[in-house]
């Protein structure tokens, strides 16, 4: 077990990330209270590992993969075309891994005592987000993107991180109770009203999922079937209709234009990429004219504010962004993490001892799906939310963390 002085501190931690706002000093950012309770957590979680003798647990492959990756993620940052941004970005992640993956490895109990916390202030700032797009922006789409601002910057990462806490959350508890079902409820109403696609998409598509796993009567298994055949049916027939909507969508080909470049960006630097954390640098020059959009960038943004939201950043995908920063064996090596997350994943959840632990099991893997789902459409793992989100879940579904779930 975790000292008590330990859980106390993370879940300070997990409580004050969703709180957390940036502060720019010149070229300096700095997230508060955020950034400093991570760095005294991971002073205090070396000085409880210490104590605790230096146990090592047992190593699986998806730890495996973990450490592969974040080794790879340090040999191209040598070869970055920018190193100081690079050695920046891969302290960062390598810090996140630290707090959030290790920590929970290292103490698997630890993660029951933090969601909590991380969950309520979900709940918190969605209440926020709902009434600051009702007051100010009369909860028109169009400015949904600021409606979690400052606490969130983009709409999209708020979307996604609401999505894991949701299943986080009901991961964490043997029933829902009403104030629980409540505040998922609300967060569900915030989800939707800050209009992100890719994040209320991958809650369906995880929900839908879960109906696979959690139906058990032959009956209820061919309502699904035949709801999922009449959806492809109208998928189908809609397909047109669709395409021509995504077409004329700013967003989406902006998406297309950044994928693009990370394309030809890999034919220039295959073996090792540009280096962790340059893509929103260094893709400008590899747009081409008709790929381009109205909220296209020639220059890389190096402050937020309302005037430039939604413009610049990162590949809009970790898998495109893995192999422009770090070449095709980033890519693979991304890729192996992502595989062996949700088979440890599957083996939890198959491998579970009773009702309440496959539950708990499943739950934890929609969480990660969602997110690699999101993945696909979006790059979020940098920020310290979805990192919390993201390692603990991915470490605390271990049979460890499966403890204490009948």
């Amino acid at each position: 077990m975790p000292p008590v002085w330990l859980v106390r501190l993370y879940q300070v931690l997990f409580a004050m990330l969703p709180w957390s706002v940036e502060y720019s000093f010149g070229n300096w950012a700095i997230e508060l209270p955020a950034e400093p309770l991570l760095a005294i957590s991971g002073i205090g979680l070396l000085l409880a590992w210490r104590q605790a003798g230096f146990p090592l647990p047992k190593l699986r492959v998806f730890h495996t993969a973990i450490l592969i990756w974040s080794v790879w993620l340090c040999a191209t940052a040598f070869s970055s075309s920018m190193p100081i941004v690079s050695w920046k970005y891969v302290l960062v992640s390598i810090g996140h891994l630290w707090v959030f993956g290790v920590g929970v490895t290292l103490f698997p109990g630890l993660w029951r005592k933090v969601w909590p916390g991380f969950f309520w202030s979900m709940a918190g700032v969605a209440l926020y987000t709902i009434i600051h797009h009702g007051f100010f922006y009369q909860f028109r789409s169009v400015q949904a993107n600021l409606a979690p601002m400052p606490f969130f910057a983009d709409h999209t990462v708020f979307g996604a991180v609401t999505v894991m806490a949701i299943w986080g959350a009901t991961s964490t508890v043997e029933k829902l109770t009403r104030y629980k079902g409540l505040a998922i409820a609300l967060l569900v109403a915030a989800l939707l009203l800050t209009a992100s696609r890719a994040a209320a998409l991958s809650l369906f598509t995880t929900a839908y999922l879960a109906c696979w796993f959690l139906l058990k009567r032959h009956w209820q298994k061919k309502v699904l079937l035949a709801f999922t055949v009449t959806c492809l049916a109208a998928l189908a027939y809609w397909q047109p209709y669709l395409s021509g909507k995504l077409a004329g969508d700013v967003s989406s080909r902006e998406r297309l234009n950044r994928w693009s470049c990370a394309w030809r960006m890999s034919f220039d630097r295959p073996w090792t990429g540009f280096g962790p954390g340059t893509f929103a640098f260094q893709y400008l020059p590899y747009q081409k004219p008709e790929e381009m959009t109205r909220i296209s960038v020639v220059e890389p943004i190096t402050r937020r504010h309302p005037s430039n939201y939604g413009r610049g950043g990162g590949a809009h995908s970790e898998y495109a962004q893995a192999l422009a920063e770090t070449g095709w064996p980033g890519l693979a090596l991304w890729l192996l993490v992502v595989v062996a997350a949700l088979r440890q994943g599957a083996q939890n959840y198959f491998r579970a001892a009773t009702p309440g632990q496959r539950r708990l099991a499943l739950f934890l893997l929609l969480g990660l799906s969602s997110f690699f789902l999101h993945g696909l459409v979006n790059n979020f793992l940098h920020d310290a939310r979805m990192a919390a989100l993201v390692w603990s879940m991915a470490m605390a579904g271990w049979v460890g963390g499966l403890e204490g779930h009948n």
